[in-house]
């Protein structure tokens, strides 16, 4: 019986070691003050290791914005990216190819895996800037930018940067 614990304990410590081994993209964390009303994004931080990741994606496919653990978004005041607003909340961040550029996607399903976006949870679909960037970024880089109420959402990666204009209110 003690034998086949232990042999069940190394199994055990076997199967965390190589599940914590297939997770190997950092994990990134990113806040800003908006007037008072603080935002976060949590995402994955997945490195180029040589590709051009972004130039693969074909119009239609949708990008989990980062690696494994869907991307998300915290705010304690409500958004507004272009002329839509959503509640203050958390949400699940995605980008979607279009024909002529990007469309970031927000779902207000959170604490999924980034392949298993539900489409029909989807609450707002703006338009991204898509920016040719100075420098290339190795591992995918997203920055917040606050000027009062006012500021951006930057996913940086490669030589490209998509930007989304946002408003806390």
């Amino acid at each position: 019986m003690v034998r086949l614990r232990a042999s069940l304990a190394v199994v055990s410590a076997v199967g965390l070691t190589a599940t914590l081994a297939l997770a190997h993209n950092p994990r990134g964390k990113v806040e800003a003050d908006f007037a008072g009303k603080a935002v976060t994004v949590d995402y994955g931080r997945p490195s180029l290791n040589g590709r051009d990741m972004l130039s693969q994606i074909t119009p239609g496919m949708v990008w989990r914005l980062g690696s494994e653990n869907a991307t998300t978004i915290v705010s304690e005041g409500s958004l507004m990216f272009g002329a839509e607003m959503i509640p203050a909340g958390s949400y699940s961040l995605f980008a979607e190819k279009t024909e002529d550029g990007w469309n970031l996607l927000v779902n207000s399903e959170t604490g999924q895996s980034g392949l298993a976006r539900d489409p029909e949870k989807d609450i707002l679909s703006t338009p991204l800037r898509v920016e040719k960037a100075a420098e290339s970024t190795e591992m995918f880089t997203i920055t917040l930018m606050a000027d009062g109420m006012n500021g951006a959402m930057k996913m940086h990666w490669g030589d490209m940067a998509l930007v989304a204009d946002l408003m806390v209110h």
